[in-house]
């Protein structure tokens, strides 16, 4: 529960307390007292119960207002949605480099992102926060969790298949026809030996809905993690690609998500998807080059075959999401985990 207060302060009200460090309280407190991170919204201070057995709870959250132009999934939407319908009303005329100003935006979001990850590896010499190099061992296990992972998804997939919605159904096919490529994918995946693996806090649900778009730069917020996940796990250290990973899997469901309001029939899909699918390239090339640049590790840090795998175990999750909550939706993730069938196939 959210309240604004004068345009001045912003609490938030947790309505499910849990036990333990609460990860949003104890982000925003480092980002802020430590850090000094000035692209997140400032914690000012937080409502705490505290039980007679010690454990404490929060209850609520106080932060400065950031004046805001909107979160940049809605905003990234309708910049989209503008582009795809004027594609759709237009007579074959294109106009030249027509997403420069957004991809300039794009960048910057690269940079902030980065520019997070700099300050959550900070050596305070507080063992929550300080990073940690990642062994080869480390990153054995991430495969095995992302092969493991996939495996399961696809078992549940295979299950529900007959229930769900008849336009998924070719995808469906596709995707577990393709199961051993994307292991064969999975296994394949060679790490840069003199590249620098290491895990750290980090936002953990990161996407277009958690920055505000303000005066054509980012804030980053709601650090708490994801929700469904136990404290212990959101509060784990992990490699920060995979908040990389994550935007850009936003990324393609905005993509999806205009397609299927702009697009009115079968040749528009394909017209529009066109130019949908020029525009994700351009987007994921933008975030990834502000990142790269604004990165204080090596570039090597950016290593393309650990973002594949965070990629593709947030595709999984993405899949069983939609599987559970909304089957409408399932194209989005069963689109993009076959987009990464066929570019394991090549």
């Amino acid at each position: 529960t959210v309240v604004m207060l004068d345009e001045s302060l912003f609490l938030k009200g947790y309505r499910q307390i849990r036990p333990g460090v609460n990860p949003e309280l104890e982000m925003g407190r480092f980002l802020t007292e430590v850090a000094g991170f000035q692209h997140t919204v400032p914690v000012l201070g937080a409502l705490e119960y505290e039980a007679a057995d010690g454990n404490v709870g929060t209850l609520a959250l106080l932060q400065s207002y950031v004046v805001n132009q909107g979160d940049g999934w809605s905003y990234t939407l309708a910049y989209l949605e503008r582009y795809l319908a004027e594609q759709r009303d237009a007579d074959g005329e294109t106009r030249p480099d027509p997403h420069g100003a957004f991809l300039a935006l794009v960048n910057i979001l690269g940079q902030r992102t980065a520019q997070l990850h700099n300050a959550l590896a900070i050596q305070s010499g507080n063992p929550d926060f300080d990073p940690e190099p990642m062994s080869a061992q480390d990153l054995e296990a991430i495969r095995a969790s992302v092969r493991e992972g996939g495996r399961a998804t696809l078992a549940l997939l295979r299950e529900r298949a007959p229930s769900l919605p008849a336009g998924a159904q070719d995808d469906i096919e596709r995707l577990l026809a393709g199961s051993k490529r994307l292991e064969g994918f999975v296994d394949g995946v060679r790490f840069d030996a003199g590249g620098i693996y290491y895990r750290s806090r980090y936002h953990g649900d990161y996407h277009l809905g958690q920055v505000l778009v303000a005066r054509n730069d980012f804030y980053i917020i709601d650090f708490e993690g994801e929700p469904a996940r136990p404290l212990a796990e959101r509060r784990a250290k992990h490699s920060t690609l995979r908040d990389v990973a994550g935007m850009l899997r936003s990324f393609d469901y905005a993509r999806w998500s205009a397609l299927r309001r702009e697009a009115q029939n079968v040749d528009e899909l394909a017209r529009l998807g066109a130019a949908a699918f020029s525009w994700l390239e351009q987007v994921n090339e933008a975030f990834l080059t502000g990142y790269t640049a604004a990165l204080q590790l090596k570039p090597e840090a950016v290593d393309p075959q650990l973002l594949s795998l965070f990629a593709l175990e947030k595709a999984y999750y993405e899949l069983r999401y939609e599987m559970e909550n909304r089957p409408d939706w399932l194209s989005v993730p069963l689109q993009g985990i076959v987009a990464m069938v066929e570019r394991a196939s090549r």
